[in-house]
């Protein structure tokens, strides 16, 4: 969106409009929602769920949702504050079924709480990591930038700068969710910076049994090397949202992708 000659990032990013923004939504205040599809929700204002969200500026950041329908059950892997969340739990509706993973604590409590503020008894969250294994994992946390965090293997460094601080969290298989009384899943959102290979290698007995469609935002080529293998290992095809598809998502950058069983 534009207004005049400026972009919504360029007038936003200008430090008298963020000064003024923070003035007007400071962050822990209670706002509801002005506009788009999620008019008349409630939120907790939060880094990164301020004014851009609250009017809706984000352009075509949320097309994808139009793929899930009333009445599904999604796993959203990474849902940070509730940014997707929300919107997951308004398409799915109170028939449907919402399992929002967040690891990190400050921003699981404002997940919990979004979800408390537009009754969305539809919404189970849970405080975890997807990853390939039923354990404490550390993960690193841009404590500035709260859509910024990762899971981190063994021999990684833990900081990157002194932005990021190094936390213990739980992870956990979507392949053991069933025990954990979940339903199934018929869709999953994957954005987890660059960990979308372990989310995959722990959910393989749901792709092959469940055959859920995956949308999935690319960070690295480790995630394009893993969707690769998802493809040819679990009978896939990935698209772009315009439909077109991804023959090899290892041959050129395409995200975020959309992958569907044959």
């Amino acid at each position: 969106m534009t207004f005049g000659r400026f972009t919504t990032h360029e007038l936003t990013s200008t430090r008298l409009v963020q000064r003024l923004i923070r003035l007007i939504y400071p962050y822990g205040s209670l706002r509801t929602i002005k506009r788009g599809p999620l008019k008349n929700f409630r939120l907790v204002v939060s880094p990164s769920m301020g004014f851009t969200y609250i009017w809706s500026l984000g352009g075509n950041e949320w097309d994808w949702v139009r793929f899930v329908t009333a009445g599904q059950c999604v796993y959203d892997i990474g849902a940070n504050c509730g940014q997707s969340t929300l919107h997951l739990a308004r398409a799915v509706g109170r028939d449907g079924h919402v399992v929002a993973f967040e690891p990190v604590a400050s921003n699981f409590s404002r997940l919990v709480r979004n979800i408390e503020l537009n009754a969305l008894t539809q919404v189970t969250p849970v405080c975890a990591a997807a990853s390939d294994s039923d354990s404490e994992g550390r993960f690193e946390f841009n404590t500035n930038k709260s859509t910024q965090g990762r899971l981190l293997s063994l021999g990684q460094d833990d900081t990157r700068s002194d932005d990021f601080q190094t936390i213990k969290v739980q992870q956990l298989r979507l392949d053991s969710c069933s025990v954990r009384g979940w339903p199934p899943p018929s869709f999953l959102k994957v954005d987890v910076e660059g960990g979308a290979q372990a989310v995959l290698m722990g959910a393989r007995d749901i792709l092959k049994s469940c055959r859920p469609t995956v949308y999935i935002e690319l960070h690295s080529s480790d995630e394009q090397s893993a969707v690769r293998d998802l493809l040819r290992d679990q009978g896939y095809r990935a698209y772009d949202l315009a439909g077109h598809a991804v023959e090899d998502p290892t041959a050129q950058w395409v995200s975020p992708l959309l992958c569907r069983p044959v």
